[in-house]
């Protein structure tokens, strides 16, 4: 992570609620009561929250969330107000458009206030072949055999689950796969494929937790138990279309979902799928591309609408405009590259339930990146979930665990939920 983008956390954090409480919910087709720093009821709109600053006058401007990139951001509003002794500040914002927006406050602190995110508007941008190009690359991926090696991994194997590193052949000549952990008893059991985030070290199951069920977690190309030293994936291959690493990633994602469903005691009907920032992307495209996928749980999904990003924070974008300057690629150029690979552009494909979690501070996948993807879903059968204090490590949110295990179970186990 970039120092500029942890700095933006902490300062965020800085900041702490008092008129709202630390999660937001908003089920399907209603909106939850205005608290704090995300919104989602109708204008006027009145942010009031205690701040950590000394009693006194204070300037307050807002600015927009895709102008921070700007060398003059744009300002949406401008005041003077004034903190009071409990250290609290009242401002009435007025009438704001749906979006996301970053306070500061005496210029030393900001953080992200979010107005009706769920009309948030950021319209999918495919190319004309956009749906051919997959369609060719699911193809090609069709005529690999899949041939895996499972190696025993006795330290994660016992009585109630036995634990595999898997290894199979990929797109492109590359070699994905990932941790298994199988129950030993007979039977057919529910499929939890899990992505890993970009350069995340992979881990392995508890052997003994979740005994009925089947887990996957899924390394692609170069990444998890394939990394070998390296941290940079976004800005290879990044030329063409045919070449850039996220279209083999993406067949990685396709080709975990296919081997799950391989497995023997695997029922195909029961197959979820959950992951972190770049999981979070891996999960929503492998959705896409195979709707064997009963139900995900993304949380601040990665690579959507890159156009935007650029516009919001510097990594990773801006580590591609180094690469493709390096290589005298222009930008018109690079994007029309990129949007072949926009998760957004994926987004109306999926059409299984989807619960997707964010925060409110993210530096790294900003929250207006997550709602291109979530307001271009081709399911009305979506819901989100926010921490307002949390920046990009909602996996570090117990909240949002249990959320995402109870909204998974019930397509998982759905005989076991209530009517």
């Amino acid at each position: 992570m970039r120092k500029s983008a942890l700095l933006f956390i902490l300062s965020a954090l800085v900041a702490l609620l008092a008129a709202c409480g630390p999660q937001i919910e908003s089920p399907t087709g209603t909106s939850v009561p205005d608290r704090g720093w995300l919104f989602t009821g109708k204008a006027p709109y009145t942010l009031q929250t205690k701040v950590d600053a000394a009693p006194g006058p204070a300037s307050f401007v807002l600015v927009t969330d895709r102008s921070l990139m700007s060398d003059e951001p744009q300002v949406v509003l401008s005041k003077d107000v004034t903190v009071a002794p409990d250290s609290t500040i009242r401002v009435r914002l007025g009438r704001l458009e749906p979006g996301f927006y970053q306070v500061r406050l005496r210029d030393s602190i900001r953080w992200n206030i979010g107005v009706r995110p769920d009309a948030v508007v950021s319209a999918p941008d495919p190319q004309p072949d956009f749906d051919t190009f997959w369609a060719q690359t699911m193809a090609e991926l069709d005529r690999i055999p899949l041939q895996p090696t499972l190696t025993l991994v006795p330290a994660y194997s016992n009585e109630v689950r036995t634990c595999y590193e898997v290894r199979y052949p990929a797109w492109g000549g590359a070699v994905s796969g990932g941790i298994l952990s199988v129950p030993v008893a007979e039977g057919k059991y529910p499929v939890c494929v899990q992505y890993m985030g970009y350069g995340a070290e992979p881990y392995y199951f508890d052997p003994s937790a979740s005994p009925d069920r089947i887990d996957f977690l899924v390394s692609v190309r170069d990444q998890g138990i394939f990394k070998n030293g390296q941290d940079r994936w976004i800005d290879r291959g990044l030329a063409s279309r045919d070449s850039f690493y996220y279209r083999g990633a993406f067949c990685d994602a396709v080709q975990a979902v296919r081997f799950a469903a391989s497995l023997e005691k695997a029922d195909t009907g029961r197959i979820v799928s959950f992951g972190e920032s770049q999981g979070g992307a891996l999960t929503c495209v492998a959705a896409a591309l195979d709707s064997r996928i009963k139900a995900i749980a993304p949380s601040v999904p990665f690579l959507g609408d890159y156009p935007d990003y650029a516009k919001i924070v510097w990594w990773p974008v801006h580590e591609v405009f180094e690469q493709a300057d390096a290589e005298g690629i222009g930008r018109e150029a690079l994007f029309t590259m990129l949007s072949y690979f926009d998760v957004k552009n994926f987004a109306p494909r999926i059409h299984c339930p989807v619960y997707m979690a964010f925060g409110l501070q993210d530096a790294t996948c900003p929250p207006h990146t997550n709602f291109s993807i979530y307001n271009n879903l081709g399911t009305y059968a979506r819901r989100y979930f926010c921490v307002p204090t949390c920046g990009h490590a909602m996996w570090q949110e117990p909240s949002w665990d249990a959320q995402r295990t109870s909204f998974l179970e019930s397509y998982m186990h759905p005989a076991l939920q209530n009517p």
